[in-house]
């Protein structure tokens, strides 16, 4: 595999070689400043010409551990970089004939915060920031509510990926115009099978299949967990002895933030051949609420040493999922 070196500027910056996966060379990117913008964006330009003809502008390393050597003609293509930038023997590099800004300040193109703000043009701009506001709010809403069975039961990018399913609930709101639509008039079904860990549902570490119910009149939510044998229903994660179900449900209003919370789990259960017993976990709710409920089920595996549990955060097997939505009608 080729790398292109890296290249540094007159005024201090460096352009870092942007490289495939195969290892070519795609681009150059002038690095972020110390404020972590940034700065420019420098696509190759190709012209038919080998490495040895401009040997004064580049340096290149080419990967000999495999046993490859050198080819004479590496390439027909050479990349140009931006004016004042010099290769390693300190020649300068030939200007580029054409750069593209990845961020500008506002003085250069005109483009001020209050101009987004009132500028006609700017109005699909603004509708679709309130919107992904709202959708952002949403997620972190959701993330808040559930945060206690979540808390070894989600990954980096759950707050995106909540935002994206958000994004689409509001643009499925047939009430309201672009720019004012919300979670509360979408389709919030679409929560529905949502893993708060990316890498794991609650149907891939737990193999029972459990009915949830929602009484809305009484105020009532309950997840039914049939007799079951955890050597067999129970995905198996290195260094188990105990595991517990944990159900979680709540009221949600999305327009006022406002909800109430219950939570009900199952005792360490250990993991072995012993029949576990029919379970009902049963949350209570606000009575005839007109809010949206949302019930989750997740597992969680614990180590037992010495009569005292230790929670295995394994990543890849502690789950929590949405597994019911109900709305008002």
């Amino acid at each position: 595999m080729i790398n292109t070196a890296n290249v540094a500027g007159t005024d201090g910056s460096v352009m870092l070689p942007v490289l495939s996966e195969t290892g070519s060379l795609m681009a150059y990117m002038l690095y972020p400043n110390p404020a972590g913008v940034l700065q420019e964006y420098y696509p190759c330009k190709y012209y038919p010409s080998t490495i040895s003809e401009l040997s004064q502008c580049f340096s290149l390393h080419f990967n000999t551990t495999a046993g490859n050597s050198m080819p004479e003609n590496l390439c027909y293509g050479v990349p140009f970089i931006h004016k004042n930038a010099f290769g390693w023997t300190g020649h300068p590099i030939i200007q580029s004939l054409k750069s593209k800004k990845m961020a500008t300040t506002a003085s250069s193109n005109g483009i001020t915060a209050d101009r987004v703000k009132n500028d006609p043009a700017f109005e699909r701009t603004r509708e679709n920031a309130a919107e992904f506001a709202r959708a952002g709010k949403a997620a972190k809403l959701m993330r808040t509510i559930f945060r206690e069975v979540t808390i070894i039961a989600k990954d980096r990018i759950t707050q995106a990926r909540l935002v994206q399913v958000f994004s689409r609930i509001i643009a499925t709101d047939p009430v309201n115009g672009r720019g004012e639509r919300t979670a509360n008039q979408g389709d919030l079904l679409q929560l529905q099978g949502f893993n708060f860990n990316e890498r794991a549902g609650v149907r891939d570490s737990f193999f029972v299949r459990c009915p949830v119910s929602v009484n809305r009149a009484a105020g009532q939510a309950a997840v039914s967990i049939p007799a079951f044998i955890p050597r067999n229903m129970v995905q198996q994660v290195s260094g188990i002895t105990h595991f517990r179900i944990v159900a979680a449900a709540a009221t949600i209003n999305f327009d006022t933030e406002a909800y109430e919370f219950a939570m009900q789990s199952t005792p360490e259960l250990s993991w072995n051949y012993d029949p576990i017993a029919p379970t009902l976990l049963t949350m209570a709710l606000p009575a005839n609420s007109q809010d949206t409920i949302v019930v989750a089920l997740g597992i969680e595996y614990y180590q037992r040493v010495n009569s005292r549990s230790y929670a295995l955060k394994t990543g890849e097997h502690n789950a929590t999922s949405i597994v019911a939505v109900d709305v008002a009608a």
